[in-house]
């Protein structure tokens, strides 16, 4: 096992693409929270510390509607993960250098999530001195704490989505699409087909029922890790209220459980 790590970390750290995306991250979350910043103190709005030092961190995602840069940045490493070496015809080398492939399969979510975590907990701090420097409200120490253990939580689960859809698919471009298209557009397609139909039901605002299944929307429930506050959104005025915090991490933690262990099946059983 210790040599399978070591291999992994050898392994992502001669991809360029490792370093490209977690300074693209980085420069992102700097450069667009200083125009989110800016933009909030040019406004009207009275916005608690707390909430306008969420706003510039998660460069928008803490009001529920825009996705975590982060998550979907850090999450590509994640697929690229096992989707370089397919692409690249380079899991039979590492099978031919390490045997065992669960301990490849366990190395590769070692390493993968312990850099994502360190990275996505790195990313919130910058929010700090640009508030600061924009002569915005200071958030308080628990805020800046909470957030982030929210933010690094969600990152590294949505980073092992990634790697367990592109073990499913055995194929890099389609473990890409994948993730990008499950929490954008199929959660929203399902969401809004749902509302549709309760719309015109009986009775729209009548709690349980089909939209009970809004709230067990896997990538939407781990979003409350991170969420601070809400819009109004077409599910709520249905009927479906969305987990809290716990609830939504849980559910987020389940389907990524259930991802990575029907990737590893096929990944254990099937030829390289």
């Amino acid at each position: 096992m210790i040599d399978a790590l070591r291999y992994e970390v050898f392994r992502l750290r001669s991809i360029r693409s490792t370093f490209w995306l977690i300074g693209l991250t980085l420069a992102l979350v700097v450069g667009l929270g200083s125009l989110i910043a800016w933009g909030i103190s040019t406004g009207q709005d009275r916005l608690s510390g707390d909430e306008v030092y969420a706003i510039v961190a998660t460069t928008g995602a803490s009001t529920g509607v825009p996705p975590l840069l982060v998550a979907y940045l850090l999450g590509l490493i994640g697929v690229f993960s096992l989707g370089h070496e397919y692409r690249h015809g380079m899991i039979r080398a590492t099978l031919t250098a390490i045997p065992r492939r669960e301990h490849v399969l366990a190395a590769k979510a070692v390493v993968v999530t312990v850099t994502v975590g360190v990275v996505s907990a790195v990313s919130v701090l910058p929010a700090v001195a640009i508030t600061a420097l924009f002569g915005l409200p200071t958030p308080s120490v628990g805020a800046v704490g909470s957030l982030g253990l929210g933010v690094t939580i969600f990152t590294m689960l949505f980073t092992l989505s990634g790697m367990g859809l592109t073990a499913l698919a055995r194929n890099q471009t389609a473990g890409l699409v994948l993730l990008l298209l499950l929490p954008t557009v199929a959660e929203s397609v399902l969401r809004y087909v749902v509302v549709v139909i309760r719309l015109f039901s009986d009775d729209p605002s009548a709690p349980g029922g089909l939209p009970t299944l809004l709230k067990y929307l896997p990538y939407d429930a781990g979003g409350q890790m991170y969420t601070r506050f809400s819009l109004p959104e077409a599910g709520s005025i249905v009927g479906a209220t969305p987990f809290g915090v716990l609830g939504g991490g849980i559910t987020l933690t389940v389907f990524v459980v259930l991802v990575l262990v029907a990737g590893a099946a096929r990944f254990l059983r099937r030829d390289a």
